[in-house]
């Protein structure tokens, strides 16, 4: 169906996102090349247009956490997010924290501590790790971000999101890259995908395939809805679980 952005806001907004069944809601949002890759010259932001950028503001705004891997906050330049005015009148509407807490995901702590993400002022990200993982001096290095130690020699994916959750709030937004997405994937962990279909075409030799609904067996996702904003469709697909 044929939308506009502010229509296209106003619907992810108002969608339901709940789990009896776990602690949390896991969300995936990713945008895909028109032959199904997950970047453009090696980003994924080159594939995104207006409608697409606006979508990715109101879904960070509406999460409690931002679960995004090591390596794709290193090639993306993060920073702390920026979300709409509407999303931040809805957080306090909910009590919730002012900005969603970006979460890096690493097993070695390769991040620059001088990064935007941690130097914003006012703004506490966290770093997921294992025990194993990294050394008190490198730490060190972080001061202004949350370090969440998982037990272990990796981080356990479904007892991580439990503890984001129960730390943060429960609705976790998974940002990528395609291995982490994967990963989450194979645990069975996500609850809802929101798909962005590019109209440019990527020639990344290296690039993966963005997860989708043939990511499960047939009957595992169902496509909720399917809007087309500019050339850009946009997919919205839940994980059928059984009662």
């Amino acid at each position: 169906m044929e939308t506009d952005i502010d229509s296209l806001l106003e619907t992810y907004i108002s969608d339901l996102r709940t789990n009896t069944s776990s602690p949390c809601w896991t969300m995936l949002n990713m945008i895909s090349s028109k032959n199904g890759l997950a970047t453009l010259d090696g980003k994924s932001g080159l594939l995104g247009g207006p409608a697409d950028k606006a979508l990715f503001r109101t879904l960070r705004g509406i999460a409690d956490v931002i679960l995004v891997a090591a390596g794709t906050i290193r090639t993306e330049n993060y920073s702390a997010p920026v979300i709409t005015d509407r999303t931040s009148q809805i957080r306090r509407s909910q009590s919730q924290l002012p900005l969603p807490t970006v979460v890096a995901l690493t097993n070695s702590l390769n991040l620059d501590p001088q990064s935007p993400l941690f130097t914003t002022p006012h703004y506490r990200p966290a770093i997921l790790t294992s025990t194993s993982g990294v050394k008190q001096q490198d730490k060190n290095h972080f001061q202004n971000a949350d370090i969440i130690e998982m037990p272990g020699s990796s981080v356990n994916l479904r007892d991580a999101l439990a503890t984001l959750a129960e730390a943060y709030g429960p609705v976790i937004l998974v940002e990528g890259g395609p291995s982490l997405n994967q990963q989450m994937v194979s645990l069975d962990l996500f609850d809802e995908f929101c798909i962005t279909i590019s109209p440019k075409y990527s020639s990344d030799q290296n690039s993966q395939l963005v997860t989708t609904a043939e990511s499960y067996e047939p009957g595992e996702v169902t496509l909720d809805r399917e809007l087309t904003v500019d050339d850009f469709i946009f997919q919205r697909l839940l994980r059928n679980r059984k009662p």
